[in-house]
């Protein structure tokens, strides 16, 4: 099992401790990211309670995951095509190969 990290950092008006496998340096930069956009939603609306702007925090945040996980599956989809097409290629080249061995 992997060494686990307590890290505390304050969310609205929540203390919060989080157990991590990340170290201090990662989880810094998580709680800058959640301050930034919880901060840009607290602006758009003031009179949100803090459980909304943390909905809407975690559904903004699962949004941009779930179109990276599709940009990442379409990159790897024509990376299996590309792939497939190099196959292709070389066994092409080796047949040529063992063709010319044979005459």
């Amino acid at each position: 099992m992997k060494n686990l990290n307590r890290y505390k950092f304050t969310f609205g008006k929540k203390q919060l401790t989080l157990t991590t496998e990340h170290d201090n340096l990662f989880m810094e930069e998580i709680e800058r990211l959640v301050q930034e956009k919880y901060q840009a939603i607290e602006e758009k609306l003031p009179n949100a309670d803090a459980e909304t702007k943390a909905l809407l925090l975690a559904i903004n945040a699962l949004s941009v995951q779930l179109l990276r996980e599709m940009e990442h599956a379409k990159v790897e989809a024509e990376l299996a095509n590309v792939k497939g097409m190099v196959l292709k290629k070389n066994v092409t080249l080796v047949d040529l190969d063992e063709l010319e061995e044979k005459v």
